[in-house]
This record gives C-alpha cells, structure tokens and sequence, in this order.
C-alpha cells in the first residue's frame, strides 16, 4: 500500500514538474508601481515585505503582469488624476528598463507569448479607473500608446462613465457617455475591466462591448457575500460575452467573516495610516497590525473561488487577478506573495483538473481575452 501511495505522489510531483517547466502564469491585477515612484522600490531587490519582486517572480515561475496604474478617487484630488497616472506609469516604465535582462514591456499578446518563451517576464500596463483619463477618450488613446492594454471603468467612487459598486448610483449602470467609452476602448483593442462597477453597469459594458471583457480582479458573492464581489448572473453575463473573471486574492473577499472583520476596522486603521504620512516602514506597521486582527483565511478559499466559476461557467472564463501590492497584505494563509502561485497549480491538480485546464486558468484565458480584443480592433 504504501509503494502504491508512494508511486501516486511520485507521479503528481512530476506532474507538477512538467507543468512549472513552461507554464506561462499571467496575472491581471498587481498594484506595485506606485511603490517604484513613491519609495524608491526596487524589483531587483528580495524584499520581506510586500508581495512582489523579481527573485519572487522567478521562484513563483511568473511569465506575465498586468500592473495596475491608479489614484484612488478618495485620496487625490481630480487635477492630481491624471498626472499621477502618468508619473506612475513613467515609474513603471523606468523599472521595467531597469532590468532588462529578466523583463521586457508587452503591447499585445504576441509579445506576452514571445517574451515568455524567451524566458523573460512580460510586464503590461493597466488603468484602474476612468476618472484617470480626465473624463476623454482622447487621453485613451494617448495611453494605449504607451502601453495600457486595460482599463477599468470606474474604481471605488462614480465617475461620468459608469457607477461604481462601492458608491451610490447615480447613472443606472453607464452613462450613454460610458457606453461609447466601451464602444472606443473597443475599436482601440484596449479591454474592457468591469471589476469595481455596478452590477448594472456591468450588464451595460457586455451589451455595448463587441469583444470580450474582463473582470480583473474580482471574487464570487455566492461565496463571501460582500459588495466588491461578483453575483452569479454577472459572472455568467461575462462569461457569455467570452470574457474571463480573475479571481482577487484579498482575504477579505475571499471570507465574509474576514471582510467584516476589516469594513469594521478599515476607518480607524486608514487614519491612522494617513496620520503617518510618508513614513512607510510605519505604514506597513499599521496594515500588518490590522491584517492580525482578521480571522485566518487559508489558500483552499481562494482555490474554491476559482474552482466555483469553472464550475458555473467553465474553465475557460476564469483566472487570477490577484490584487497583490493592492490588498495592503491582507493575502490568504499559503499565498503570501508571487513566490506562491505553484501552490495554486497543485491544488487544482489534486481539485481534479487536467493539464490543459489549469495552463487557460493560470493564464491561458487571460491571452486568449487579450488576443480576440486585438483581433477585433478598428
């Protein structure tokens, strides 16, 4: 019996082995560039503290990123919008070049592909709301130029073009000024992110959009019931346009008990972060200190996540979005930063899914959303 069991387990770790050897993992959401503008983060660097690194890319096999430029809607003004956009996706840039030697910037799925198979890690841009553009498709345009191959449409407060989940409604859904946003982004090949909006904003994008959309990083309210989340008929919504829902990682959307645990202390802990201005070390201080307060949620509830929109729409239409560097540490037990994605790929494994699977959900969906918006671009 135990030659047996000996000779299963020998037989999965070389599956294991196989699969990390060329794996291309892609995740949709990580917020890291700010600490390259704001604090001199370095990716060259091992650090102990955030979630991303190169030499944690490496040991996580990371091939691609969708690096998430932002300012969030509460904490600048709307003149500090777009030049804080721009400043952080200079930042961004400017790291990227710095280690040219693992990196390389991406404009398009073919580059992903390329990049990956050179053993180099493919770096995107994307813009996490549409207050950062200045209300003009026009300054779309100028970024897809530079690089931004997503945009999400609204972030935590509303804007002219849709509502966001987290604010009160004010247009329905989208705006008829969001809805030929949509059909813009569309004709650029720029993807369509509904993370962050309405649920009935998110009906409006899949019915105006042509190609397929995203969800960058967004979790399942039939899961852990709490506003960021997604209902079911929004995720089949989404699945039916060919889109993809990439899972966020945050504890606390990941476990109802753990979100309340946060929503409850989110106010106390954010004036305290304020009150430390730019003493980052102290920061991270105050965000560990809070992320202790949570209930412990385990890597198995991000796993049943994934596991619970291939099985209500199929393995083709979900991913990873992880919110890493965005989540203020607040990361499932066992997925603690980039280094950790193999763990991701032998839990699906002993979930029962085959090969082929498991590659179009650590990445393979999120190339193929990617590839059908540039197909379909005017």
């Amino acid at each position: 019996m135990f030659a047996v069991f000996a000779g299963l387990c020998g037989a999965q770790d070389a599956r294991l082995d196989r699969l990390m050897k060329d794996i291309l993992i892609f995740d949709a959401h990580i917020d890291t560039p700010r600490y390259f503008l704001d604090e001199g983060y370095r990716l060259a660097d091992r650090h102990a503290y955030y979630e991303l690194d190169l030499p944690r890319m490496r040991e996580g096999h990371m091939g691609a990123v969708l690096f998430g430029i932002y300012a969030q809607p509460q904490d600048f003004g709307p003149r500090q919008f777009l030049p804080r956009a721009l400043e952080v996706l200079d930042a961004l840039r400017i790291e990227v070049g710095r280690n040219g030697k693992d990196m390389e910037f991406a404009h398009t799925s073919d580059d992903v592909t390329r990049i990956h198979k050179a053993g180099k890690i493919a770096a995107l841009a994307s813009l996490e709301g549409g207050h950062l553009i200045g209300d003009s498709a026009r300054i779309l345009r100028d970024f897809e130029r530079l690089g931004v191959r997503y945009m999400t449409l609204a972030h935590f407060k509303n804007n002219v073009f849709a509502d966001s989940m987290t604010d009160t409604a004010v247009h329905g859904g989208l705006s008829a000024r969001g809805k030929e946003l949509v059909r813009e982004m569309n004709r650029m090949g720029v993807m369509v992110d509904v993370s962050h909006i309405s649920d009935k904003a998110v009906f409006d994008a899949v019915d105006a959009s042509t190609s397929p959309v995203i969800a960058s990083h967004s979790s399942v309210k039939a899961i852990a019931p709490i506003p960021r989340n997604m209902p079911d008929d929004v995720i089949r919504a989404v699945a039916r346009k060919g889109g993809v829902i990439c899972i966020n990682f945050h504890a606390g959307y990941l476990n109802k008990p753990a979100y309340e645990v946060y929503i409850r202390n989110r106010p106390k802990r954010d004036e305290e972060i304020k009150a430390a201005g730019t003493d980052w070390e102290k920061i991270r201080r105050i965000q560990r200190r809070y992320y202790d307060y949570m209930p412990p949620v385990q890597v198995k509830e991000l796993l049943r996540h994934i596991d619970y929109v291939a099985k209500l729409v199929g393995s083709g239409h979900v991913g990873l979005g992880s919110d890493f560097d965005g989540v203020s540490g607040m990361v499932p037990v066992g997925m603690e930063d980039v280094s950790k994605y193999p763990v991701l790929v032998k839990g699906l494994m002993e979930m029962g899914y085959g090969d082929e699977d498991i590659r179009n959900i650590m990445g393979g969906n999120l190339v193929r959303v990617m590839r059908e918006n540039e197909r379909r671009a005017q």
